[in-house]
């Protein structure tokens, strides 16, 4: 018999439904925090989201069920805002923005 294992950060699950449901709500739970100042809207802080949404692609292999589609991408939309109001710049980024400004 060959079942499919769902684990992540040595915790394992029984089934994609649990993994899904366990990791959209960690990330959730993560993009509040940052929004109402709990924690800092950081790089490291929006990766913690972002490695869970991946890893949910990952395990959907590129087809987001219809039932956490809406969900999924709503969380996707709300990390993208995050990551365009923090002022973080990758330095090569910065150099080409500065040249085009000058």
């Amino acid at each position: 018999m060959n079942t499919k294992k769902f684990s992540y950060e040595n915790r394992h699950f029984s089934s994609l439904q649990e993994i899904t449901e366990v990791l959209l709500h960690e990330v959730n739970e993560q993009i509040i925090r940052i929004d109402i100042g709990v924690i800092k809207n950081t790089s490291e802080n929006r990766n913690y989201s972002k490695w869970r949404l991946l890893q949910l692609q990952f395990y959907f292999a590129d087809t987001v069920p219809e039932e956490y589609r809406s969900t999924y991408n709503s969380l996707w939309s709300q990390l993208y805002r995050l990551e365009h109001q923090d002022t973080f710049r990758h330095p090569y980024l910065k150099i080409l923005l500065e040249q085009l400004h000058a």
